[in-house]
C-alpha cells in the first residue's frame, strides 16, 4: 500500500500595528476523499490586497476563493498546470471586477500559493508575498520576489544590503488583477519528512530576517510558530499586515510518476493567453547542486522560471562519476573521435550565430518598447490637465512596457539601461501630476491636510471608557464638545480634550442618543420605571454653560410606544427636534415625533406625527431649519421629504452630473513611488443624473452654510466624507413652513458634489459626523489606526481650499 501524505498546518494573520484594516487573506484545502487527495493533493495560499480599504480586502478575498475553488475543478492531473489556471482565472476576476466600479479601480493582490502532492511541492507566485523551505534549521526563499528593488538586485545595480534598507523597497511590478494578463512564477521542490513550508505576505517576510524565520518555524509546532513569527513582526514595528500560513511535513506520500518529471508547461485557451512555464529543477542533478544561472534557463520567447533547487538532504553528498561499463575498439575510436569534434564545431558555430541572432532581435525588441513608453509618457503629458483619466490609462500602459524591459537585466546595453531609467523618472513624475489634476477635476482632498486639519486625541482620563457618539454646541466664540460613553453616560470634554465632566441625568435617566441645534444640546434617555409609572422615554435640554442641569424636558407619551415603536434616530435644526420611533416588526416604516422648542423650553407636550414608508430600514436622518429631512437606507438611497403631518413617501435625492462623483484613485500623488501601479479609472457615467446611492453609507448631517443648504454623507466603504449642496438652478428656493400641509409631497432633490474628504487612515474607523455651519466645519469622532485604538477628535476646515498645499496621510 502507498504511502499517505499526512500534514500539520496552522495559519494567523494579524492587522499590525500600523494599518487601519487588514487587507490580507489566507487559506488552505486538505481534502478528506483520500482519493482526491492523491490526486490533486493540499492547497495553501496568501493574497495580500492592495489599493486601498474594501478594495484591497475584496481583491485578496476574490484571490483566495477562486485559486481554491477554480484548482479543484480543473480536469488535469498535472498540480502545476491546475495551479496556473486557478491563479489565472482569480487575476481575470478580479480585473473583471475592478472594471464594474469606480470605487476599486487599480485594486490588486499578490498571491503565493502551494500544493502539496505525494512527495512534490508546487509553489506559484505573483509579487511579493513568499513561499519559505525550512529543513533542519536551515531556510531558503522557494519564491522570488516581483519587486522593484529584487529585480535591481537580480540585474546587479543594487546589493542585498542596499535593497533591504531602499527607500523603493515596497514597490511590487507584477500582481493580480491590475492588467488583463499576468505572468505567473512556478516552481517545484521535492518534499521530506520534517520539512516546513511558510507562506507569508511581506508584513512578516520584510520585517523577520530569514534566519530567524527559519529558527522560530523549526523550533516549534505550527500551531505555535505562526504566533511567534506574527508576535515577532509586531515587536519590529507591524508597518503592515502580518499573515503567515506553516505547513509542516509528517509524512510523505507517492507521488505519480506522470507528474513528477518537470517540462516547459504550455497554459493554453484564451483565459490564460498560452503562457509559458518551466516547472521543477532538472531530474538528475545531485541534491545540493548549484542552481542554474537565471540566462542559462532564458532559451525560450515566453517567459521561463525555474526554482531555486532543493536544499542539502544530506550533510554529505556523492558526486563520484560513474564508472565506464564497455569499451570500444581502436579503429572505432579512430572514427569516433574525429566526427565527434567536427560535430562540436559545427553545432558551436550555427550556437554562435544563433546566439548573436537571437540578442540581436532581443535588442530591437527592447528598443522598440522603450520607444513606445516614452510615445505613451508624452502623450499622457500632453492629456494630464485635460483629460486626466485618460492619461492615467497611458501611463498605466507606459508602467507595464517598462517593467517588461526592465526584467531583462543584463540583457539591457548600458544605453538601454540609461534610457529606461530616464523613462522611469519622467513616469513617475508625471504620473504624480495626472493623479494630482483627477483629485482636483474630481474634488478630492486626501487628508490629513496640513491647511485644514487638526486632529486631538481624546484622553479618557478615569472613566475608563470610550466615546461613541459626539455632539458640538457652539458656546460663545468656541464649540463645546459633548461625548456618549460606551458606558452609557454623557461627558463633556475639557480644554484637553478629556472625558472629564460627566452629565447625570435627572431620575436615572440612561442618555442613549445626542444631538445639537448649534446652541442647545438635545439628549435622548430612557426613563427607568418608578412605582407605578412604567419605562418609558424622555428628551432633555442642556446648555453649554447650564453646569451640567438640564434647562428643560419632556417625556415622550407612552402611548406613541405602546405598540413597540422605539425611539431609533434623532436629529435636530433651529427650534425643530424630530424623533424617529420604529416598530420592531416593521423597519420599513416608522412613526416622526416632531418637537418645537421655544428658546430653552420645548413649545408643547404633544408632538406633530408624520407616517413614512421606505423601501429599506433607515440607517441615518438630518434635517435643515426649512423642515426638510433627509433619510439614509440600509440598501445606501439618500431620499428626502418635507416633514408634514400625515403619511410621507420620500423621494430620491438625485446627483447633477457636474462634477461627476468620481472615485478615489488608489494612489496619493504625495506618496507615489517609481513603480508603484499606476492606478486607472474607470468611465464616468453619461446619464444626465443619477440616484444618489452609496451603498456603506452610515451617517448624515446637515447644515445650511452661508445660506447654502449643504449635505455630508459619511461612506464608510471608501473611507470618505462627502460633502453635497443643493443645486440651486434645479431645485425651488425653499422657504420655512410653520404649519406645513398635511400629506405633503415632495420633487427629487437635486444636488451637486462640493468636495469628497478621504484618508485610509483619518477616516477609517469614524464613530460620528457633525457640522458646525458658523465656522463653516466638520468635526469627527474617529478611532486612530495605531495599534492601542486611540480616540480622536478630528476638525476639517470645510471651506475652499487647493489640493496642492495638502500633504496625504
Amino acid at each position: 500500500m502507498s504511502k499517505q501524505l499526512r500534514l500539520d498546518v496552522a495559519q494567523l494573520t494579524d492587522v499590525g500595528r500600523k494599518r487601519p484594516h487588514n487587507e490580507d487573506n489566507m487559506a488552505y484545502v486538505i481534502p478528506k476523499d483520500p482519493q482526491v487527495m492523491a490526486r490533486k493533493g493540499a492547497l495553501f495560499i496568501v493574497a495580500d490586497g492592495m489599493g486601498g480599504h474594501a478594495a484591497g480586502e475584496v481583491a485578496s478575498e476574490i484571490a483566495v476563493d477562486t485559486v481554491s475553488k477554480v484548482y479543484y475543478q480543473d480536469d488535469s492531473d498535472d498540480a502545476a498546470v491546475s495551479l496556473l489556471h486557478a491563479i489565472k482565472r482569480a487575476n481575470a476576476l478580479i480585473h473583471q471586477r475592478a472594471a464594474e466600479n469606480m470605487m476599486r479601480s487599480g485594486m490588486g493582490t499578490t498571491c503565493v500559493a502551494a500544493v502539496f502532492r505525494g512527495g512534490m511541492a508546487y509553489i506559484a507566485n505573483v509579487g511579493d508575498s513568499r513561499s519559505y523551505l525550512v529543513r533542519r534549521g536551515v531556510i531558503k526563499q522557494v519564491s522570488q520576489d516581483h519587486s522593484w528593488v529584487e529585480e535591481q538586485v537580480r540585474a546587479g545595480l543594487l546589493t542585498r544590503e542596499q535593497a533591504r534598507s531602499h527607500a523603493q523597497r515596497n514597490v511590487i511590478t507584477r500582481c493580480l488583477g491590475t492588467q488583463p494578463d499576468v505572468e505567473i512564477d512556478v516552481f517545484s521542490e521535492r518534499l521530506e519528512e520534517g520539512d516546513s513550508m511558510v507562506l507569508c505576505s511581506d508584513g512578516l517576510s520584510g520585517l523577520v530576517p530569514d534566519e530567524e524565520l527559519g529558527q522560530i518555524v523549526d523550533q516549534y509546532l505550527p500551531q505555535e510558530s505562526v504566533y511567534h513569527l506574527v508576535e515577532r513582526a509586531n515587536e519590529n514595528g507591524g508597518s503592515d499586515n502580518i499573515t503567515a500560513v506553516v505547513v509542516r511535513v509528517q509524512e510523505v506520500g507517492w507521488e505519480p510518476p506522470s507528474s513528477s518529471m518537470p517540462r516547459p508547461v504550455g497554459v493554453g485557451g484564451r483565459e490564460v493567453d498560452e503562457d509559458t512555464a518551466v516547472i521543477g529543477q532538472f531530474r538528475g542533478a545531485p541534491l545540493g547542486a548549484l542552481p542554474a544561472r537565471p540566462g542559462d534557463t532564458r532559451l525560450l520567447s515566453g517567459p521561463l522560471r525555474m526554482a531555486s533547487g532543493p536544499l542539502p538532504s544530506s550533510p554529505e553528498i556523492d558526486t563520484a562519476p560513474q564508472a565506464a561499463v564497455s569499451r570500444l575498439s581502436s579503429r572505432r575510436n579512430r572514427l569516433l573521435y574525429p566526427t565527434l569534434a567536427i560535430f562540436v564545431i559545427l553545432v558551436i558555430s550555427l550556437g554562435g550565430a544563433a546566439y548573436y541572432w537571437i540578442r540581436g532581435s532581443q535588442a530591437q525588441n527592447i528598443d522598440a518598447s522603450l520607444t513606445q513608453t516614452s510615445t505613451l509618457i508624452n502623450q499622457a503629458k500632453g492629456e494630464m490637465n485635460t483629460n486626466p483619466g485618460d492619461a492615467l490609462q497611458k501611463l498605466n500602459q507606459a508602467q507595464g512596457r517598462l517593467a517588461k524591459v526592465q526584467e531583462q537585466g543584463n540583457s539591457l546595453s548600458d544605453t538601454q539601461r540609461t534610457q529606461a531609467s530616464t523613462l522611469q523618472g519622467n513616469l513617475t513624475n508625471v504620473t504624480k501630476q495626472a493623479i494630482l489634476s483627477y483629485d482636483q477635476q474630481s474634488h478630492i482632498l486626501p487628508l490629513p491636510c496640513t491647511t485644514t486639519t487638526q486632529v486631538s486625541t481624546l484622553n479618557e482620563g478615569t472613566t475608563n471608557t470610550h466615546a461613541s457618539s459626539l455632539a458640538a454646541v457652539r458656546n460663545g466664540n468656541k464649540d463645546a464638545f459633548y461625548v456618549l460613553g460606551e458606558d452609557h453616560n454623557l461627558y463633556q470634554l475639557n480644554d484637553q480634550m478629556t472625558l472629564a465632566n460627566k452629565i447625570t441625568l435627572p431620575g436615572n435617566a440612561q442618555p442613549l442618543m445626542i444631538t445639537s441645534n448649534d446652541t442647545r444640546l438635545l439628549v435622548l434617555a430612557s426613563l427607568p420605571a418608578q412605582g407605578k409609572d412604567p419605562a418609558g422615554y424622555a428628551l432633555y435640554i442642556y446648555l453649554p454653560n447650564g453646569k451640567g442641569q438640564a434647562s428643560d424636558n419632556i417625556s415622550i407619551d407612552a402611548a406613541l410606544t405602546k405598540d413597540g415603536g422605539t425611539p431609533s434616530l434623532i436629529t435636530t435644526s433651529g427650534p425643530e427636534v424630530y424623533v424617529v420611533l420604529t416598530p420592531q416588526e416593521a423597519s420599513t416604516s416608522a412613526v416622526i415625533l416632531n418637537y418645537t422648542l421655544n428658546g430653552d423650553k420645548f413649545k408643547a407636550l404633544t408632538p406633530r406625527q408624520a407616517k413614512i414608508s421606505v423601501s429599506a430600514a433607515l440607517v441615518s436622518i438630518a434635517a435643515l431649519k426649512n423642515t426638510q429631512l433627509f433619510f439614509l437606507l440600509a440598501n445606501g438611497n439618500v431620499q428626502s421629504q418635507q416633514f408634514a403631518e400625515g403619511n410621507l413617501t420620500p423621494v430620491s435625492v438625485v446627483l447633477q452630473p457636474q462634477p461627476p462623483l468620481a472615485p478615489a484613485l488608489a494612489a496619493n500623488p504625495q506618496t507615489f513611488q517609481t513603480t508603484t501601479p499606476v492606478p486607472v479609472p474607470t468611465e464616468q457615467t453619461t446619464s444626465s443624473l443619477s440616484v444618489l446611492s452609496i451603498p456603506r453609507a452610515t451617517q448624515l448631517t446637515a447644515a445650511l452654510v452661508d445660506n447654502v443648504a449643504h449635505l455630508y454623507i459619511m461612506d464608510d466603504q471608501y473611507d470618505r466624507v462627502l460633502d453635497l449642496k443643493m443645486d440651486d438652478a434645479a431645485n425651488q428656493p425653499a422657504t420655512p413652513t410653520s404649519t406645513p400641509t398635511k400629506g405633503g409631497t415632495a420633487s427629487s432633490t437635486k444636488m451637486i458634489v462640493v468636495q469628497q474628504y478621504a484618508s485610509p487612515v483619518l477616516l477609517a474607523k469614524v464613530k460620528s459626523l457633525v457640522i458646525d455651519p458658523a465656522a463653516p466645519q466638520l468635526y469627527l469622532l474617529t478611532q486612530g489606526a495605531d495599534s492601542n485604538g486611540a480616540f480622536q477628535l478630528a476638525q476639517v476646515d470645510t471651506r475652499p481650499s487647493d489640493a496642492n498645499t495638502c500633504a496625504g496621510a
